[in-house]
């Protein structure tokens, strides 16, 4: 699951937490607001389990191998 956050920073919200209904799922968050100083762009991705919010590790890579 993903969506922007374009005036707050990649973290879910009130909001996000209470309509994560699927424990299973990866709720990848991006922001354009710059909140941090580290530029205008966040790209992160967390775990919403019975209203606990877990961050996990992003890896972007340049290419994924094709399916044989």
């Amino acid at each position: 699951v993903y969506h922007s956050h374009t005036a707050t920073e990649a973290y879910p919200s009130r909001t996000d937490v209470t309509y994560a209904n699927e424990p299973n799922a990866h709720y990848v968050l991006v922001s354009t607001a710059d909140t941090d100083g580290a530029g205008p762009f966040q790209f992160r991705s967390f775990r919403i389990v019975d209203g606990e919010i877990t961050e996990e590790d992003v890896q972007l890579v340049a290419e994924y191998p094709a399916a044989d």
